[in-house]
């Protein structure tokens, strides 16, 4: 991973809190652990627009100063408070803050933090997460890892940013979702010979196979399709037009331009076109299972490849959820990936589970900054204690998140969401979790 050349200058931190011991405590904490030089601001709109003026890398702020900032404020925020305080997390979210940090149950990741946030506000990198592709893989049955995949979809649907594509490789999301019928990988997928006319299904439609069409994910160049009597079907209709766009990378190993993921029958304007978008901003690519009445085979790697390059161009952030079982759609999906978010239960097995997730993904050239754990069903009765979990993973801890079964089935019963649960600790876990995987874009007040 390519960094900005480090300035000759230590970077610059404003630091403004409404307690003054507390304030104390983060000055001495950033400058014996980071070397940074720290400009103390009082926490009123004037102090604080005085000290921002001065062009610091990141300023951290205590949530109840955070209505202070001004409008226009372009610094990085990292807001301190409680991650379990509903009105900490609200506060965090109104002010657009990159990050919420627990003081000083957090000083262990103050360093990091600091300078993952100050990267964010180096020139030329809000649009850094234009394209990214973020893997969510749970390490064993029962962690919630779709629970988790799609409240951090939704969350950046919401608050940016926006267009986000869910797409479910572990089956069963329609169901979770209550969809009801909506176009799957099916729709995409070519089967006995023939392929769906995409272009011509919306949410809500019923695929219907298309005699004589051209597989989408081969190209209207390849060789024509051939049905299971082995008899060709008709000839290829012309490609698509591609649609202009930039080029970007892929995977972090080569590039992918637009008219190269358009080079086949499946173009960025026909998958938007043809998934079902069940929120303003978020669209679905859901895998039947059994709990939809007719359970879909994986797709073929290359359809996945195909629909992942695709999906690049017309899409912000695109959430994969992918089974605990491996298979070629799932290392296709984690080849094509920028990040990985593995999930695994409170317990040993699942401690056990994301390390050695963890351990695959820097194993196959991955920068380890790029992989986090999240571990769920964190209760006072847990077979680990959350500090037993922190020990074990250190660093690589992107998220405790609490029970809350009764409410997220009750919601998965439903097919809603709780984004706007803020008084359930582990719906402020997952929101604090997407804003720290990709920072939110902006925030109403």
């Amino acid at each position: 991973m390519a960094l900005e050349p480090v300035p000759s200058m230590s970077p610059l931190v404003v630091l403004a809190h409404d307690d003054p011991g507390t304030a104390d405590s983060l000055r001495h904490a950033v400058q014996s652990a980071t070397g940074w030089q720290v400009v103390m601001a009082h926490p009123s709109p004037a102090g604080l627009t005085a000290a921002l003026a001065t062009g610091p890398s990141v300023a951290l702020v205590g949530c109840a100063a955070l209505a202070s900032l001004p409008a226009d404020c372009r610094t990085p925020v990292v807001a301190i408070g409680d991650d379990d305080r509903a009105a900490d997390v609200r506060a965090a979210l109104a002010a657009g803050a990159r990050s919420l940090l627990a003081w000083p149950d957090g000083a262990a990741d103050l360093p990091g933090e600091l300078a993952r946030v100050a990267l964010t506000g180096q020139p030329g990198s809000s649009a850094g997460h234009a394209g990214l592709v973020i893997a969510i893989r749970g390490v064993q049955g029962g962690a919630g890892t779709t629970t988790v995949a799609i409240h951090l979809a939704a969350a950046w649907a919401r608050w940016g940013p926006t267009p986000v594509l869910l797409l479910d490789l572990a089956g069963g999301l329609a169901f979770r979702l209550d969809l009801g019928t909506v176009p799957t990988w099916s729709t995409l997928t070519p089967v006995a010979g023939s392929v769906t006319a995409a272009a011509d299904l919306g949410p809500g439609s019923v695929s219907a196979p298309l005699v004589g069409a051209v597989d989408p994910f081969v190209g209207a160049e390849s060789e024509p399709l051939v049905s299971v009597t082995g008899r060709v079907q008709g000839s290829a209709p012309e490609p698509p037009v591609s649609i202009a766009g930039p080029t970007r990378w892929l995977a972090g190993e080569h590039v992918v331009g637009t008219a190269a993921a358009t080079s086949g029958g499946l173009d960025a304007a026909t998958l938007v076109g043809t998934l079902a978008e069940p929120w303003a901003g978020l669209s679905v690519l859901p895998l039947a299972g059994l709990a939809d009445g007719a359970p879909e085979p994986p797709p073929e790697l290359r359809v996945v490849q195909h629909v992942l390059e695709v999906a690049r161009t017309a899409y912000r952030v695109v959430v994969v959820d992918l089974p605990a079982t491996d298979g070629p759609a799932v290392a296709t999906a984690l080849s094509q990936a920028d990040a990985l978010v593995a999930v695994g239960r409170c317990e040993t097995a699942g401690v056990r589970g994301l390390q050695a997730a963890i351990e695959a993904w820097t194993a196959s050239g991955r920068d380890l900054d790029t992989a986090g754990a999240v571990v769920t069903g964190v209760r006072p009765r847990a077979p680990l204690a959350p500090r037993e979990v922190r020990a074990a993973l250190g660093d690589r801890l992107w998220g405790l998140i609490p029970t809350a079964g009764a409410e997220l089935a009750a919601a998965a019963e439903d097919g809603i969401l709780l984004l706007d649960r803020h008084d359930l600790s582990a719906v402020q876990a997952m929101v604090t979790l997407a804003n720290r995987v990709v920072p939110f874009a902006a925030v109403s007040a």
